[in-house]
């Protein structure tokens, strides 16, 4: 049978209460009495039922966090982000790594079955309807990359970090500057996907270059192997391409860079690549990678800011989206 907190009290000799309030570090219990509550919840193996707590405060004190399954370093930077900020605060974070597929079910689930008291969901647009139902509970929702309207948000600038990395290359001297990314999915969000995008297509415009389509490669993830794949469908339809973007982050470009060298070509020499990140390992790789750096970390940073501001302001204020700028980090690869 699991140790209860009245276990613990008849310990100590004191009230269940007083071993709530004990463990809770209250200043209206003693510093003798709290040392043998702690102790006796050492000895006694007592752990807190936070789903009873739950049902009696009607609060979890619980951030959710919710991400695709598909592994990206961007992901882990803003978990680590946001990770650290938590500490910060009264709330315990939980990671639901879920499928795309089936989004609006895991989020009606935190929802509903009251899991959380508010969530932040990294790289994906929830559906209408489940957002009409966070509104209608007033429990706070963050969006990290996306947004909605009515909803708080935090991204990056996409179509600058484009348009700098483009007109970089192009102010370099490039004539055919390729271009990679994931496939945009309305009904799913990565909407950065079309911003990237755009600014690719106004720099070239600027700098009176036209868009080729057959400069132009979809991958299905975030992986080096999708980068070497990426830069063989480049090479073996002799597009005759001398710079890539790669909008689909560093890990990708690392493996395009990994791909032109086995075959024989030079970085930078013969063939740009431009990343997206700036992951820690972007300076670490030969060459090291020129990229467009986001600030993830702070970006996981603020959006527990906005949710832990929201909640204290009772979840219904208007949706307020954080906008950060990118930069252009020149290294060796471009």
């Amino acid at each position: 049978m699991s140790v209860t907190i009245k276990d613990v009290a008849k310990r100590v000799g004191v009230t269940p209460t007083t071993v709530s309030m004990a463990l809770k570090n209250d200043p209206r219990i003693s510093g003798p009495t709290k040392t043998k509550v702690l102790d006796a919840v050492n000895e006694l193996n007592y752990y807190p039922n936070y789903i009873g707590q739950a049902l009696v405060k009607g609060k979890t004190d619980t951030i959710a966090v919710v991400s695709s399954i598909f592994f990206a370093w961007f992901k882990m930077d803003v978990l680590n982000g946001i990770g650290r900020k938590i500490l910060e605060t009264k709330y315990r974070m939980n990671h639901y790594a879920i499928r795309l597929e089936t989004r609006d079910e895991e989020l009606r689930g935190i929802l509903h079955g009251k899991r959380a008291d508010a969530v932040i969901a990294i790289s994906f647009k929830p559906g209408d309807e489940v957002l009409a139902e966070f509104k209608e509970k007033g429990v706070p929702l963050v969006l990290i990359e996306d947004t909605a309207e009515g909803y708080a948000g935090v991204k990056v600038d996409n179509f600058k970090g484009a348009y700098m990395a483009t007109d970089y290359l192009a102010k370099k001297g490039k004539k055919n500057i390729g271009f990679v990314s994931m496939p945009y999915a309305e009904d799913r969000g990565g909407y950065n996907v079309i911003e990237r995008f755009e600014g690719y297509k106004k720099a070239l415009a600027d700098n009176k270059m036209d868009i080729r389509k057959r400069s132009i490669q979809e991958i299905n993830r975030y992986t080096f192997d999708d980068g070497r794949a990426a830069m063989s469908r480049f090479l073996e339809g002799k597009k005759e391409i001398d710079a890539v973007f790669c909008a689909a982050g560093d890990i990708v470009s690392m493996g395009m860079i990994k791909e032109a060298k086995s075959r024989g070509l030079k970085i930078p020499g013969d063939i740009s690549v431009v990343g997206y990140d700036d992951i820690v390992m972007s300076e670490m790789v030969s060459p090291a990678l020129t990229t467009v750096k986001q600030p993830i970390f702070e970006m996981g940073q603020a959006a527990v800011r906005m949710v832990t501001d929201s909640l204290e302001h009772g979840g219904r204020g208007p949706g307020e989206v954080v906008i950060f700028q990118p930069e252009l980090i020149i290294r060796e690869s471009a």
